[in-house]
C-alpha cells in the first residue's frame, strides 16, 4: 500500500548499488547482502501483490507458496556471497526460473481477483506479468488495480 514512488525508488537505488559495492573490500556476507537489496524490494512487492490478490479470491491459494517469493533473493544472496557469476550461469538460470514462478503466481492471483468472472485473457496476464518483471514501471501501472482488489478483499 506504499506509494509507488517509494517502492520504485527503493528498487532503482538497489539496482545501482552493485556498481558501487563491487570494488569495495567488504566481507563476503555483507557484499552478498548488498547485492540482494533490489531483488528483496522487487520480490517483496510481487509477494505483496500476491498476498492482497489472494485474500480477494473466493478460493485463496495456500499461504505455503510464500517461500517462492523468497527464492530469487536467496539465490542471488548465495551467488553474491560465494562470488559465483550471475551472467549465463546455473545461478542465473535458477534465479530466473524462481522469479518466473513467483511472477506467474502473483499475476494469476491478481488477474483472477480483478476480473469479475475470474477468467482473465492470456494477453492481459502477459501484460501484467511484464509489468511485474519491470517493477519500477509496473509499480505505477498496477497500483490502481492492486488498490481496487484490496478494497474488495475480505
Amino acid at each position: 500500500m506504499l506509494h509507488p514512488v517509494i517502492v520504485s525508488t527503493a528498487i532503482m537505488i538497489g539496482f545501482a548499488m552493485p556498481v558501487f559495492v563491487r570494488p569495495l573490500p567488504l566481507h563476503f556476507l555483507l557484499k552478498g547482502a548488498l547485492f540482494v537489496v533490489p531483488f528483496v524490494a522487487m520480490c517483496g512487492w510481487i509477494w505483496a501483490v500476491f498476498h492482497v490478490a489472494n485474500r480477494a479470491l473466493p478460493q485463496p491459494r495456500s499461504h505455503h507458496w510464500g517461500w517462492v517469493f523468497a527464492a530469487p533473493p536467496a539465490i542471488i544472496f548465495v551467488a553474491g556471497s560465494a562470488g559465483w557469476p550471475t551472467n549465463n550461469s546455473p545461478s542465473a538460470f535458477a534465479f530466473f526460473i524462481s522469479l518466473f514462478v513467483a511472477i506467474t503466481l502473483a499475476t494469476k492471483a491478481l488477474e483472477q481477483a480483478h476480473d469479475p468472472d475470474g477468467n482473465p485473457s492470456v494477453g492481459r496476464m502477459l501484460g501484467t506479468a511484464l509489468l511485474m518483471y519491470f517493477a519500477p514501471v509496473g509499480v505505477f501501472a498496477l497500483h490502481g488495480r492492486v488498490l481496487r482488489v484490496a478494497s474488495r478483499s475480505r
